[in-house]
């Protein structure tokens, strides 16, 4: 295992049942960025261990991934994953960092033997699954094909598979009609995960859905918040940066879908919000948050 992820441990909420992984925790160009020699890039790799970020990719219970990104592989040579045990893939959107289809198209045939699962259940919106059409049809062959079997969603229509149920929301990211998701997810013992990566401040009709979900269910267990303009004081279209984050908290503690028992959590970062793991955590510990790191677990 990589010295990078040698300082990776667990927190746990006792009585409850979920699992949950952060694989990577970066935004698009990863921490160091790939093509980067800024004063941030460097410091993190000097001080390593949890300032190094692949791309932003989590796993339930060890059969559930949220999003497909090119440090995939990376992830399953770090954690020991059988890519081959997911059952389930929840595709946020089609940006690289967070779908990277090409290899999803040496799944199957003489690429993968003695798999655990033959087929792969995914869940994308409609741009998604035709963004892999496109991508990967000149590498991937009918028999392969078939053991991929989509689901495409629609925003606040709830799907049920295996114990879980899914309802995708609208996030603010990428323009009026071609938004990707956030996700909200809740397992059969009622472990309820709120994952809202990729987003600005979220749409008046998501709030409304937070503030029914409140009503009928209480407070959810988790809260994933992107971070990805950490430093950053004036608000992002496309992401937000702390102090947003802050405002997103408060107005979800008013309406109940963030309470006592929540765990708030920042995620997705960028060398361009500049706070590397040390000073996130002294800035989360304020506002009673975690900041998620490559390999962190929450048993919830």
């Amino acid at each position: 295992m990589s010295p990078y992820y040698q300082e990776c441990n667990s927190f746990a909420v006792k009585g409850k049942l979920m699992k949950f992984q952060f694989l990577g925790t970066a935004a698009a160009e990863g921490w160091p960025a790939a093509f980067c020699n800024c004063r941030y890039c460097k410091e993190a790799i000097r001080l390593g261990g949890r300032n190094i970020r692949t791309r932003s990719q989590s796993l339930v219970n060890g059969e559930m991934l949220i999003d497909f990104p090119p440090d995939t592989y990376m992830h399953k040579l770090a954690y020991g994953l059988d890519l081959t045990a997911i059952k389930y893939l929840l595709i946020t959107h089609k940006h690289m960092d967070h779908f990277f289809p090409q290899e999803l198209a040496i799944r199957g045939g003489i690429f993968s033997h003695d798999m655990t699962y033959e087929k792969m259940s995914i869940y994308s919106a409609k741009e998604t699954k035709e963004h892999f059409d496109l991508i990967s049809k000149d590498d991937l062959g009918q028999e392969r094909y078939e053991l991929l079997e989509w689901h495409i969603l629609k925003p606040f229509v709830t799907e049920t598979f295996g114990q879980y149920q899914l309802t995708p929301l609208p996030a603010s990211h990428m323009g009026e009609g071609n938004e990707p998701f956030v996700f909200h997810i809740v397992d059969e013992n009622g472990t309820s995960v709120l994952y809202l990566l990729d987003s600005g401040y979220y749409k008046d009709e998501v709030w409304d859905y937070f503030e029914k979900t409140a009503e009928k269910s209480g407070p959810v267990s988790i809260v994933v918040y992107d971070t990805t303009d950490a430093a950053t004081e004036t608000d992002h279209a496309r992401h937000m940066g702390f102090s947003e984050v802050k405002r997103v908290k408060q107005r979800m503690s008013s309406i109940g879908i963030v309470g006592g028992n929540t765990i708030c959590v920042l995620d997705h970062f960028s060398h361009n919000g500049k706070y590397l793991h040390y000073e996130m955590t002294a800035l989360a510990e304020k506002e009673n948050c975690i900041v998620a790191y490559d390999g962190m677990e929450l048993n919830l």
